[in-house]
């Protein structure tokens, strides 16, 4: 094939994402990634601070040695809920610009592909908005269980 046979073909079939434009791919990379990437580190990090403010050498102490982990495990706890409401309110803005991307209804646009960007824009939504939920329980467990076993 040459390229005078496939460009009319290309011509009548325009792209399944036409509003891809509209969008960053870090936009788009960001509201998907920023919830399960944040609420990973919260986990990491504030176990590692409860884990060394209770158990600093081969036994566990009866209070935290570090008198301000509370402290430190709400400003993680906060931080992450940050990066998730970042990432919902660029996932909404994301889908704002592109929800008109393509007419049809939702089972005919699956079976043809298109409205991609539309598409992560609201995977992105609702990845920030699940992780952030995530977050907000482990905060609260993270207050609920007592530190250091007592």
């Amino acid at each position: 094939m040459n390229a005078a046979t496939t460009t009319p073909a290309l011509q009548q079939h325009p792209h399944p994402a036409p509003h891809r434009g509209r969008i960053s791919l870090f936009a788009i990379w960001f509201s998907i990634l920023a919830g399960p990437l944040v609420w990973s580190l919260q986990q990491v990090i504030n176990a590692g601070l409860a884990a060394h403010s209770c158990y600093p050498h081969d036994e566990p102490v009866s209070a935290p040695i570090w008198s301000a982990m509370a402290k430190g495990a709400t400003w993680v706890e906060l931080i992450a809920c940050l990066v998730c409401v970042i990432g919902a309110v660029v996932a909404w803005r994301s889908w704002r610009r592109t929800r008109t991307e393509r007419s049809g209804s939702a089972h005919h646009l699956i079976e043809a592909g298109d409205g991609r960007s539309r598409f992560m824009a609201m995977v992105g939504l609702l990845s920030s908005s699940l992780f952030l939920l995530a977050v907000l329980f482990a905060a609260v467990s993270f207050w609920i269980v007592p530190g250091c076993g007592g």
